[in-house]
This record gives structure tokens, sequence and C-alpha cells, in this order.
């Protein structure tokens, strides 16, 4: 499969909150449940909340004295384009961002943002829409085309991965969560999909990564002395005995 450039010339708006998605407030506790053990262990100073998304993902167990949301319109904390960050270098202690990159003109430089006000081991929690979960077919029909989230750009859990890698990342936990079809109609949000999803969990609606921002220090390595060679036993051409 190819993959499209991560980059295009506008941004869309996302979803500005779980009720505006089918069966947003069960995908909600869904990811809170699997962020949960992971909350328990961020604690420090200052937490920001990346999209209307984690402005309302609920995570009791967080450590954190301040917490804040920022997102580019609506009601938020702070209001600013995520590609240019309005925080200094090695400022936050954790970033939570659901649903975001793929309403995003350069998914890239968001990461490089988020990373760089970072400290060393903070912990960066993202969500996103799963590009190879049967929902995605949901958006075919007339009238969810331009509605999100489908109007986004998804991403794989993979392609993520290796964007965090590229920026010393650690990959804490990874997975897929939610089995929905993000059809509003029907009257349970697993329909169709929870019992396959058990064993084939790439069929989730959503993927989630949990990472920590790593610095490895430089070490010094030893250089072994190089051993000259024995040429007294080798012929050797106009050699004069």
């Amino acid at each position: 499969m190819m993959l499209t450039p991560a980059r295009r010339e506008s941004a869309n708006d996302g979803p500005t909150s779980w009720q505006q998605l089918p069966h947003g407030i069960w995908m909600q506790q869904q990811l809170s449940h699997v962020f949960a053990p992971y909350s328990a262990k961020i604690f420090g100073y200052y937490l920001a909340r990346v999209g209307h998304l984690a402005k309302e993902l609920e995570l009791p167990e967080l450590r954190v004295r301040h917490q804040f949301s920022a997102a580019q319109h609506g009601e938020s904390n702070i209001l600013a384009e995520l590609e240019y960050w309005p925080f200094a270098e090695n400022a936050l202690d954790a970033v939570v961002m659901i649903g975001q990159l793929e309403f995003e003109r350069d998914p890239h430089q968001v990461l490089r943002e988020m990373s760089r006000s970072l400290i060393a081991d903070g912990y960066l929690l993202i969500a996103g829409f799963n590009p190879y979960s049967p929902s995605v077919v949901t958006g075919c029909w007339p009238g969810n085309t331009k509605q999100p989230p489908w109007s986004g750009r998804y991403f794989s859990k993979a392609r993520i991965t290796d964007w965090l890698s590229l920026l010393n990342f650690e990959i804490m936990d990874a997975g897929y969560v939610a089995p929905t079809l993000l059809i509003a109609r029907t009257t349970r949000a697993d329909f169709g999909l929870a019992g396959i999803t058990r064993f084939i969990p790439q069929l989730n609606s959503m993927y989630y990564i949990v990472a920590r921002k790593r610095e490895f220090p430089l070490t010094v390595m030893r250089v072994k002395k190089r051993m000259k060679p024995q040429m007294n036993g080798l012929p050797i051409a106009n050699r004069v005995k």
C-alpha cells in the first residue's frame, strides 16, 4: 500500500466533543480505561490536553498540579496553532492528544513541537482513528464524508510509532480500542465487532500509544588499537635482498 504524504495544504476542523461522534461517550470510556494504568504514573507540574477530545477525557489518577487544554479554536484554556507550540523547551511533564493529528496540516511538525516542549522522560499519550477499521466504510455514506472523524486523514498506529521513534520516544504500550462501526442507529456501540476484535484487534476503531521522551547520553567508546600486519613472510615486488 502506498503511503500518502503526511503534509497537506490546509487543516480540517476536528471534532469539538465526544458527543459529536456516534457512540462517542462510550469511546471516551474505552480510552480512559486503557490509559488509566499509565495516568497513575504521571506526576509533575504541567500537563497539556491537546484538542477538544483530550480536554474531555477522564483521567482521574493523574498527579499533576496544573492541567490545561489547548486547541486552535473553540473553548480552551489556550488558543494556539499546534505547529507553533507556544511553550518553552522542556516545560511540560506530559501531553495528551486524542484524535488531533488526523486534522492537522503538518502532523510531523506537531509531533516535533510536542517533543520539544516535553521534559526528559515526559509522557506522551496519543490516540487516533484506525484506518484499518471497518468504521472507515461508514464514512462513505452520503453526508458523512465531510463530518468528523471521517473528514480527517487517518494514519496507522505503525506509522505514528515510526515518527515517534525518530524523535527518540520509547513506546511503553500501544494497541487498539473501541470496537465500533460508528453507526449512531445501532443500539449497541460494539455491534458487529464485539466478537471478532478479540481475535483481530486491528479492526477496532481507534489505536492508542503511550510513549516517553528519552534523552540518551553520549558515552565515550574505547577504540581498539589496530595491529600492524606482519610483512616479513609476504613476498614483495622489487624487494632487494
